[in-house]
């Protein structure tokens, strides 16, 4: 039993290096991967919306995707206010309840 705990033990430090000398080896910035990823996410809500717009308006689906779409445009746009904010020089509002 104490052997398994052991070997255990060393094969999670032996992945834990793994990883982190793959992220360390990594020569892409932090922020390619995010493009990327905000690419993939695009291209993929464009073909879920072409499926959507062949299903009728009252489709139970079609509802749920148009939440989620406006869902996700609010966010954006809550996070690009606050960004401007953030890089703004004026102190930001502190409210106590």
């Amino acid at each position: 039993m104490k052997r398994l705990v052991v070997l255990g033990l060393v094969a999670g430090a032996v992945l834990a290096g793994v990883i982190l000398a793959k992220k360390s080896q990594s020569s892409e910035s932090a922020q390619e991967p995010e493009a990327r990823q905000a690419d993939k996410r695009r291209a993929m809500s464009q073909k879920m919306q072409a499926c959507m717009e062949a299903m009728p308006d009252d489709f139970p689906p079609v509802r749920m995707f148009k939440n989620v779409e406006a869902t996700r445009e609010n966010s954006e746009r809550i996070l690009e206010l606050l960004e401007k904010d953030r890089s703004g020089t004026e102190e930001p509002i502190v409210s106590v309840v």
